[in-house]
């Protein structure tokens, strides 16, 4: 699992290399590689329940994320893409309950689309600065709720059960993003057949 394997990687440094091994997940995940990182979010925050520990793991993993969003989206607007694919991108975002710039942000919560940035990009209608603004949003909410319990969860949990129950936790919170990754790439592939479909009956 790359998650793990850049975490092994990092952990010999200590409390900053789990940091950076976070900031190194979020950022992959930008670019829309799985690497589940909100599950290394709950096992990282769990490793140190302060509020200071916690703020900074949302504010690194929202900035890293972010940072690699906006990196796709410069490389698409310089690079440009293909008609047809950008077509189908376009076709796609508009038949979704939310299509305008609270995409970015419901995209957090809820994954519909991956390379935020790419359709960040190609939506002409769409204005960067309030795109990237809401993704901002969306990322400082999402992992403030995760960290929020990693810090609750001891104070809830028999002290002689937190090591038992925070693997639970983190195994199920692992599950349920390996889902929603999965449900998301099926969704995806679904909806870009149909409007290829669509676009060939035209």
């Amino acid at each position: 699992m790359l998650g793990e394997d850049i975490i092994g990687f990092f952990e010999a440094v200590g409390p900053l290399g789990l940091v950076i091994a976070f900031a190194v997940i979020s950022f992959l995940d930008g670019f829309a590689i799985p690497t589940l990182p909100e599950a290394w979010l709950i096992l990282i925050a769990l490793t140190d329940t302060t509020l200071p520990w916690g703020l900074m793991l949302v504010l690194v993993g929202t900035a890293s994320a972010v940072g690699a969003q906006f990196i796709l989206y410069a490389i698409v607007k310089r690079a440009g893409m293909p008609a047809r694919i950008k077509k189908v991108m376009n076709k796609y975002t508009k038949i979704l309950i939310v299509s305008s710039e609270k995409l970015a942000f419901v995209n957090w919560l809820a994954p519909v689309v991956p390379f935020t940035g790419a359709f960040i990009a190609v939506r002409e209608d769409w204005k960067p600065k309030l795109a990237f603004g809401y993704s901002v949003l969306g990322g400082l909410v999402k992992m403030t709720i995760l960290v929020s319990i990693a810090i609750l969860f001891p104070l809830l949990v028999p002290p002689e059960t937190v090591a038992d129950a925070s693997l639970v936790l983190i195994l199920v919170v692992l599950v349920v993003s390996i889902a929603v990754t999965f449900i998301r790439h099926k969704r995806i592939e679904k909806r870009i057949a149909e409007s290829a479909g669509a676009e060939t009956k035209e």
